[in-house]
């Protein structure tokens, strides 16, 4: 999955590389997987059947001689290997003289096995089978059938346990009667919960496949067929005997295997789950380790953290105090500054008022100037008639000296002159007058 690469592609590699069908790979079979995932992941496609190349030295088939008995689950040997090369020649004496030979006394003498796969299944199977079988070649791949197996919903390692089974020859497909059979097993399962066997009965083994007989039919040989020649028949009876034990041996053999297999693969399993959980260990370790040297930095940097924090709260109290005067401040402030405006207002109305008289003054000065120029002229020309009237008011002076003068000689005259003639009296009396009434005169222009 770690490679990106489709399911289907991934599918095929699986298919590919489990080339024991057991739903397993072993050390082997995952080289090869890993093989076909890095040649797909080069653009390479994944072939439809693994080359000879691919198949591991452990995999490859061994040619299997005449007599011999494959190692893997198939039928028993073939009824011929049972027959030793020296009793040949009593074999063509007996049917030289009209008795049954070995050969066809054994074909008659074996009991029929009838097939777990009921006939009208069958028929349906066939059917499924014929339109699976794309290339005609009598045989299905597991690429064809993969799709078919995984709609019933079975676990991948019970159907491949069940491919192991129906491909009774490892060949890596199926034929008409093994996918039957394998369908069998899955229907088996899936309507009545019956899990599949771990090796097959003999009348689990397809009808194609039963060239040998089974391990229960090869016991007739020494105890249901006698050919009248006392060595033929015992070692003809040994032989079944020994066959009997190979066999045995042989199924217990695979079944050690199976469970050595299985067991092989639990223990795998269980290496991988102790690598994962190693692996998971050390990292979770690294991740305490981690935590915990976070967690040493976190606290101190928590530590820092509540230094600055007390720094900050004694600011903040200083900042508070310091606000607290301020709003005091700005509280008188803002109080003086009302009165200022409200001084400010007065002066204002005080400045209009004044800026009022200032016109008003303005105005009157004005008016004065007017006036004051009017009575400068008028001053002016009073100025010219008291200048006048100085003058006349100095010539009054003179006059009024003249007066005196003449009062004084007058009452000089009174005084000293008693004997005066009143001509003389008269005289000075009318000279006094006429300058009283030259000075009366000139105070009258003056006015």
């Amino acid at each position: 999955m770690n490679s990106k690469l489709p399911l289907d592609v991934l599918g095929r590699v699986w298919d590919l590389s489990d080339i024991d069908k057991d739903g397993h790979l072993d050390r082997d079979e995952f080289a090869v997987a890993m093989h076909l995932v890095y040649r797909a992941l080069e653009k390479e496609p994944v072939p439809s059947a693994l080359p000879p190349s691919l198949i591991p030295p452990s995999k490859r088939k061994k040619t299997v001689f005449p007599g011999a008995v494959p190692v893997l689950p198939a039928s028993p040997p073939p009824k011929d290997s049972l027959r030793s090369t020296p009793s040949h020649g009593s074999v063509s004496s007996l049917n030289s003289t009209g008795s049954l030979s070995p050969k066809h006394s054994l074909k008659q003498t074996q009991p029929t096995v009838n097939w777990v796969v009921p006939v009208a299944d069958k028929m349906r199977f066939d059917e499924i089978f014929l339109k699976t079988d794309l290339d005609l070649d009598g045989y299905v791949s597991g690429q064809e059938v993969k799709e078919i197996f995984m709609h019933s919903g079975l676990t991948q390692n019970l159907l491949a346990h069940i491919w192991a089974l129906a491909d009774t020859r490892q060949t890596g497909k199926l034929s008409k009667d093994q996918f039957a059979l394998a369908m069998y097993f899955i229907q088996q399962k899936v309507s009545k919960g019956i899990d599949p066997p771990q090796v097959l009965s003999p009348d689990m083994v397809p009808p194609s496949e039963r060239g040998t007989p089974g391990p229960d039919s090869s016991g007739s040989l020494g105890s249901g067929e006698f050919t009248g020649v006392k060595e033929l028949d015992d070692i003809s009876q040994e032989i079944a005997q020994l066959q009997r034990e190979k066999y045995s041996l042989e199924q217990d053999i695979r079944e050690k295997e199976e469970a050595i297999r299985q067991k092989t693969s639990e223990v795998q399993e269980l290496q991988n789950d102790l690598d994962r959980e190693t692996s998971s260990l050390q990292e979770l370790e690294a991740q305490k380790q981690d935590a915990q040297d976070r967690l040493d930095e976190m606290d101190q940097q928590k530590a820092k953290l509540r230094d600055m924090l007390s720094d900050v709260r004694q600011k903040c109290q200083d900042e508070t105090q310091m606000i607290s005067s301020l709003k005091t401040q700005i509280q008188s402030q803002e109080s003086d500054l009302k009165s200022q405006e409200d001084d400010l207002n007065r002066a204002k109305s005080e400045l209009n008022r004044l800026q009022q008289e200032e016109t008003q003054l303005e105005q009157s000065i004005q008016a004065g100037r007017v006036q004051l120029e009017t009575i400068i002229k008028s001053l002016k020309s009073t100025q010219d008639e008291i200048n006048q009237a100085r003058s006349k008011l100095s010539q009054l002076h003179e006059s009024r000296q003249e007066a005196h003068r003449s009062l004084e000689q007058y009452d000089q005259v009174l005084d000293g002159a008693h004997g005066a003639s009143l001509t003389d009296l008269a005289n000075l009396s009318e000279g006094v007058s006429l300058a009283e009434r030259g000075s009366f005169g000139a105070m009258v222009k003056v006015e």
